[in-house]
């Protein structure tokens, strides 16, 4: 409700408007427009005046008292005739006499009548600061440029590239086992992407490692290209890195190509961190990022050391034996693993490092919780590969004059090759359980770090028994590689800003917004569907319209460190 002595705030308000179409006529240095918004105080009574629409030979616009943090419209109209008007609003008197001087965004009054005081000043209030800010690290902001093929590295090594195709990994593997005889000396590449005209002078790094079994897969991969110029955009330096695969079919085998791609990474990020200052990287924004074998090594070169090896691997050399001239360090500030693991949870106690997790509860590839990598795998290789042979033994006795054989033999043979996946299990799982070792998955990261009170989020996709989540059975991107890219840009802004920007209410119906501003340098607020009354600083006082479509607080600024931010609520 209004307060008490309604006329007399009504009369201020249509003074003012008079005083607004004159100078307006004037072409005085108080230039007017839609939705300028003056603020006066009468007898005690503050209101507010908002402008809505100015012709020649009119204004109209509405006022609201401030006691509240919603206010009630009072709609008025102010027909202009040369110096003078005729006012139209409730409970409004006849008019009066005044003269007023201008001052930047002040309006002084003076009254001749017994009904106003002898002076007032109404004062331009706004709805926002028009200092643009943005909200650093979250938001696309620029344009992306490429660099492709940069060496960080050279090693003996079978290949560091084969890109994905849509075939069976039973297939993959074979067609390049004449090569698995020999390695030779390859060069590590990564392409490096970096976001254009943004004006940070310290970025943070996401290495982004693809997976692919430690066999196959290539840093120009779809999924890595759009994810990496989806991160330059938001004002990362973000890197796609090819590293050495391949391996026999035996358990060393497979735990060395492993842990090679760890000694990649490893020597990836040095590499960087040795060249931080020409691709303006933050050393101490350091984030790792993988899919599968990806996730494995995004998880390894984070959290093991030297004493974490397995033996089956020490030949290798140490983590850091590449790339020795590339002596810097680096100290990874959060992993991105989707549907990866570790061989064992001890190395994450090496490092306090949060994590964030993708994985299906169902994966047959890679665990879920622990288990062996691969289980469903060689039982339907079996049968795929049984059921191809005995078909093409069967064809090749068919009739070409019919078909009548065939079909018959078909019936008969496909309900036991169906069946021979099942047969083979007892006898598969220990040979399997020799060629690849166990690993502790998502689940068991998740309760690991949980019980170490380090920061982890995981999303389980429960009944999921398709171990890439972002992709369909043909390697199609699917709606949940977004749900991934923009969940893991949130978990990773927690650990750029540590204090980030929340704004709140004193309470539900209070009008003062408040932020905390320990790790704050500049702030600058704004509201839609209202105006902003007092300022100071990380404190304001805002009185909403009833009659705007939307109520929404935003505030903007800087951080200490030079991140810009732009947080907002909606009332």
């Amino acid at each position: 409700m209004p307060p008490k002595s309604i006329h007399t705030p009504i009369i201020a308000l249509l003074l003012f408007l008079l005083i607004a179409a004159n100078a307006c006529h004037k072409s005085d240095n108080a230039q007017l427009a839609a939705g300028d918004c003056f603020v006066t105080s009468v007898n005690n009574n503050e209101l507010i005046v908002r402008l809505d629409d100015l012709q020649p030979d009119k204004i109209s616009g509405s006022y609201f008292y401030t006691n509240a943090l919603f206010a009630d419209p009072h709609p008025f109209t102010v027909e202009l005739k040369g110096a003078k008007g005729r006012l139209n609003a409730d409970a409004l008197p006849g008019p009066a006499t005044i003269k007023w001087t201008t001052q930047q965004d002040k309006l002084k009054v003076r009254c001749k009548t017994g009904n106003l005081p002898q002076e007032m000043v109404l004062v331009k209030c706004t709805s926002r600061d028009n200092t643009v800010f943005h909200r650093q690290f979250c938001d696309s902001l620029y344009s992306v440029k490429m660099t492709p093929d940069v060496e960080y590295a050279r090693a003996n090594g079978f290949w560091t590239s084969y890109p994905d195709e849509d075939k069976p990994f039973a297939e993959i593997y074979t067609e390049r086992i004449p090569q698995l005889i020999k390695m030779e000396e390859q060069p590590l590449c990564m392409d490096i992407y970096e976001p254009v005209d943004d004006p940070a002078n310290m970025r943070p790094l996401v290495l982004m490692i693809h997976g692919g079994a430690f066999y196959n897969g290539d840093k120009q991969d779809e999924t890595y290209v759009k994810w990496c110029r989806h991160y330059a955009s938001l004002g990362y330096v973000a890197v796609s890195v090819n590293y050495r695969m391949g391996f026999l079919p035996y358990k060393n085998a497979i735990d060395c190509a492993g842990y090679r791609a760890t000694q990649d990474a490893n020597a990836a990020l040095r590499y960087l961190m040795h060249h931080a200052a020409t691709y303006r990287i933050n050393p101490d924004w350091v984030f790792t990022w993988g899919t599968s074998a990806g996730a494995i090594t995004a998880l390894n070169v984070a959290f093991m050391k030297d004493a974490n090896r397995p033996e089956s691997v020490t030949k290798e050399g140490k983590i850091n034996k590449l790339a020795p001239t590339c002596t810097e360090t680096f100290h990874v500030k959060a992993v991105a693993n989707m549907w990866g693991a570790v061989h064992d949870t001890a190395i994450l106690a090496n490092h306090n490092i949060p994590v964030i997790s993708f994985h299906g509860d169902a994966d047959g590839i890679v665990p879920y919780d622990y288990g062996i990598p691969f289980k469903d795998m060689l039982n339907s290789s079996v049968t795929e590969e049984v059921n191809r042979q005995l078909n093409r033994a069967v064809s090749l006795v068919d009739d070409p004059s019919s078909n009548k054989f065939l079909d018959k033999a078909r019936s008969i043979l496909t309900p036991i090759t169906e069946k021979i996946g099942d047969w083979t299990e007892p006898f598969t799982r220990p040979v399997w359980n020799m060629i690849i070792s166990p690993m502790y998955g998502s689940a068991c990261i998740h309760k690991y770090l949980n019980q170490h009170n380090i920061r982890n989020k995981l999303f389980t996709e429960e009944g999921a028994d398709q171990h890439s989540l972002h992709v369909d059975e043909h390697r199609n991107i699917v709606p949940y590689f977004y749900t991934i890219q923009d969940s893991v840009a949130r978990f990773f802004y927690t650990e750029i800003i540590e204090k980030p920007v929340n704004i709140r209410q004193e309470n539900p119906m209070a009008q003062y917004f408040i932020i905390d501003g320990s790790n704050v340098a500049e702030v600058h607020w704004q509201v839609d569907g209202g105006a902003l009354l007092k300022l100071s600083g990380n404190k304001t006082k805002i009185v909403f319209f009833k009659d705007a479509a939307r109520h929404t607080v935003r505030v903007c600024g800087k951080y200490k460190n030079g991140v810009e931010f732009c947080e907002e609520i909606v009332v």
